[in-house]
């Protein structure tokens, strides 16, 4: 079928079969349940890196959002407006000036723990409808596909 441009073809394309407006779409549904059962205003993004400290301790900032895996300025964002909240402190590493270790506070590992329930109460309501196997198909494809792609928004392996 051809368009109204000279010279061109129109593309046949099912919305429905695009990897990327099928994740904007679960983005979006995320969000809205996200926002129900946090109605304080932690984000997932905050979520995230407040449980990879809470995890795993003290951590750089390249490795806190690699685990968290969020892009650079978006971790930037995050880490900054927790530390606003107190929720988390960093300081220069003692064996590399130009690195910074952000470590968990006691207000924030309190959050923490208040928040997890929440967070796997969202996960449950977005995977409502999936049986055991189907939930664990989803997630190991999804990370896979995370993983392909490791390298484009600069996450690292174990540091």
């Amino acid at each position: 079928m051809a368009s109204g441009a000279a010279g061109t073809q129109a593309v046949e394309l099912e919305l429905s079969a695009m990897i990327g407006h099928l994740l904007r779409a679960c983005q979006q549904l995320h969000v809205a349940i996200w926002s129900e059962a946090f109605p304080a205003g932690l984000t997932s993004p905050q979520f995230a890196v407040i449980h990879a400290l809470a995890t795993e301790g003290e951590l750089n900032q390249t490795t806190l959002r690699s685990r968290a895996r969020l892009d650079r300025s978006t971790a930037a964002d995050v880490i900054r407006r927790l530390a606003a909240r107190r929720l988390i402190s960093h300081v220069k590493d003692p064996r590399d000036a130009r690195r910074r270790l952000v470590r968990l506070t006691n207000a924030g590992r309190a959050v923490h723990a208040e928040a997890v329930e929440r967070a796997l109460q969202v996960n449950e309501t977005m995977l409502d409808g999936f049986d055991d196997a189907r939930r664990t198909q989803l997630v190991s494809l999804l990370n896979e596909l995370l993983d392909n792609h490791r390298g484009l928004l600069g996450y690292r392996g174990d540091d």
